[in-house]
């Protein structure tokens, strides 16, 4: 009850010092991760891809707060962020996989313990990431500095994430986790510095 009497105080505050949009969208954000991603745990590994969901709001809801608007700016930083937790939490899940076995939890490593869908999901999800993480430039967010920063980043945590993929050791997962704590706040510093170029 307190969680919830926390959520909804804050909700209410957002609506009334910001506005309606964000503190429906943190409403959504909080209903998504309580209600959908944390119970899809115990049924299925999927449950990373509905978690990435509410995990990709915030930066949207920061957008609405300081815009009062979703236009293609903040689906873009949805995206960038909706990407990047599966990389991010694909290393986690190997490394932690015994003890997520261990709870009852369905992470893809532990209903595939041979790892052939992880590492797959991972180097997909990071050539996507690549992808997307191009898009303040392409929509005119940002500049050339973000696309070639960013593209450069990219690389490097495909790289990365195939060195995970090719040796399966939980010290290649570290740093594939590693790298994707530094790639995100690095990324959105350097659209913040580019686009006040």
């Amino acid at each position: 009850m307190l969680g919830v009497g926390l959520v909804l105080s804050g909700v209410l505050l957002l609506v009334w010092a910001v506005n309606l949009l964000t503190g429906f969208l943190v409403l959504l954000a909080a209903f998504l991760y309580v209600l959908v991603y944390t119970p899809l745990k115990r049924v299925t590994w999927w449950n990373t891809t509905f978690g990435a969901i509410p995990g990709a709001i915030p930066p949207m809801a920061g957008w609405a707060a300081a815009t009062g608007t979703i236009d293609t700016g903040a689906w873009v930083l949805f995206a960038i962020l909706f990407t990047w937790q599966h990389p991010h939490f694909f290393a986690i899940a190997w490394i932690f996989r015994d003890d997520y076995r261990s709870a009852g939890f369905k992470m893809l490593p532990v209903v595939e313990p041979s790892g052939k869908r992880t590492f797959r999901q991972t180097i997909v999800f990071s050539l996507l990431l690549l992808g997307v993480s191009l898009l303040p430039a392409v929509v005119g967010m940002t500049g050339r500095l973000y696309f070639c920063g960013a593209l450069l980043m990219g690389i490097l945590i495909l790289a990365v994430a195939v060195q995970f993929a090719r040796n399966h050791n939980p010290s290649d997962a570290r740093r594939l986790l590693k790298a994707s704590v530094l790639y995100l706040p690095l990324l959105l510093l350097l659209i913040i510095v580019d686009a006040h170029r």
